[in-house]
């Protein structure tokens, strides 16, 4: 049984509370911008929102919206050490960093949401601590395989089972795809898929002659050395129509020796994701989404699904998925019926693809179909409903 706390006073404002476990929210890609976007949408809905945050990170976001923000105490001395793939220990430490988060906020929240992160689930494990002995309805976000990203097998396995405990002892588990759910056991009524939350656009792309002229397709985001290979291949189908593939993203020395030898473009990363999405809207002629030659190569992708294209969806240009058939986003493709997939062996179809966005009608056409996911699963109000939904379920 959880241990109960008092209820909000008179005196505390009114409004329901969260209590976010996490990255610290913030600006740029990744899961900060997606907490970040899911926080500022509970807040504008009258939420009070307490960030318990990882270690050593800049909270002037957090402050300038008026959000309360602690960090966990590592250890005080009289605490006993910390071990989390062990259930005392665990069990010990997360009741403790609970009874601070509580003597922090005061009264009962009224949920508990926390990022599951591929990388450290310190702050997940504390989140499951608190709403367990306090009885609070915990929320758990999940983007990616950590087995994907460990070092060695063991630790990916160890790893794991952490996060299998973690979404055990969570009221609802939202996960990037059906495919990465899969990979744990739950409860079926306690598992939802929930696309990354994008900024939203309100003014999409529309045709015009420099669009067909100088077929400019957009790569934006992180780059991987396993697909360069293949983007060197679309590189050279664009060049064999007079296209040209642009590359918007951070200048590694790797990317640079890639643009040396390949009719390939590079960009720096704007500032914002605001003004990069700018740029596109006004000089791509569409957007292109891509991986590796296999999902060996890249083996998150089998259960990642790419926040990008969710973001790319809405600025009305078309966009190409280039991606292994195991993928996530192929999969999606297939369900969805989406037109635009390419698999890393049908270049020739992609090529007749970007040479057809010359012609208005087939432009309109190609961007009209990312446009309906747009207005559909991937508006920013319905996952951001979605969300709101499992937190107070």
């Amino acid at each position: 049984m959880g241990e109960p706390i008092h209820q909000n006073s008179e005196s505390e404002p009114a409004g329901r509370r969260l209590v976010y476990f996490g990255h610290m929210p913030g600006e740029g890609t990744g899961s900060p911008i997606i907490v970040y976007r899911h926080l500022c949408r509970l807040a504008n809905e009258g939420w009070q929102i307490h960030v318990v945050a990882e270690w050593g990170q800049d909270d002037a976001i957090c402050r300038k919206h008026g959000w309360s923000v602690r960090t966990l105490s590592h250890r005080k001395p009289w605490w006993p050490p910390y071990h989390p793939d062990q259930s005392l220990s665990r069990a010990v430490r997360t009741h403790l960093w609970a009874g601070e988060i509580r003597q922090w906020i005061g009264g009962r929240p009224d949920a508990v949401l926390t990022y599951l992160s591929a990388f450290s689930d310190t702050l997940s494990i504390a989140a499951v601590g608190f709403a367990k002995r306090f009885r609070v309805p915990l929320t758990t976000i999940h983007h990616d395989d950590t087995r994907c990203f460990a070092k060695d097998p063991a630790e990916g396995e160890r790893a794991h089972r952490r996060h299998q405990w973690i979404l055990e002892n969570s009221s609802k588990s939202l996960f990037a795809s059906p495919a990465l759910a899969a990979c744990f056991q739950l409860p079926v009524e306690g598992v939802r898929v929930l696309a990354p939350i994008p900024e939203g656009w309100s003014e999409a792309a529309a045709w015009n002659a420099g669009r067909g002229q100088g077929v400019r397709i957009y790569y934006a985001g992180a780059l991987w050395p396993a697909q360069f290979p293949l983007l060197a291949r679309l590189g050279r189908a664009l060049d064999s129509i007079g296209g040209r593939l642009v590359v918007l993203s951070r200048g590694t020395p790797e990317l640079r020796a890639l643009i040396e030898k390949e009719p390939i473009e590079w960009m720096d990363l704007f500032p914002s994701n605001r003004e990069a999405l700018e740029h596109l809207t006004e000089n791509a002629s569409a957007l292109l989404v891509s991986y590796a030659d296999t999902v060996a190569d890249m083996p998150w992708i089998a259960t990642s699904f790419p926040s990008k294209f969710v973001e790319y969806s809405h600025l009305g240009l078309p966009c190409a998925i280039v991606a292994p058939r195991e993928s996530a986003i192929a999969r999606w493709a297939e369900k969805a019926a989406f037109p635009d997939v390419f698999h890393p062996d049908q270049l020739d179809a992609f090529t007749c693809w970007a040479a057809s966005l010359k012609q208005p009608e087939a432009w309109s056409a190609s961007a009209s179909s990312v446009l309906t996911h747009a207005r559909g699963e991937f508006h920013p109000g319905t996952i951001q409903r979605h969300l709101e939904e499992s937190l107070l379920g």
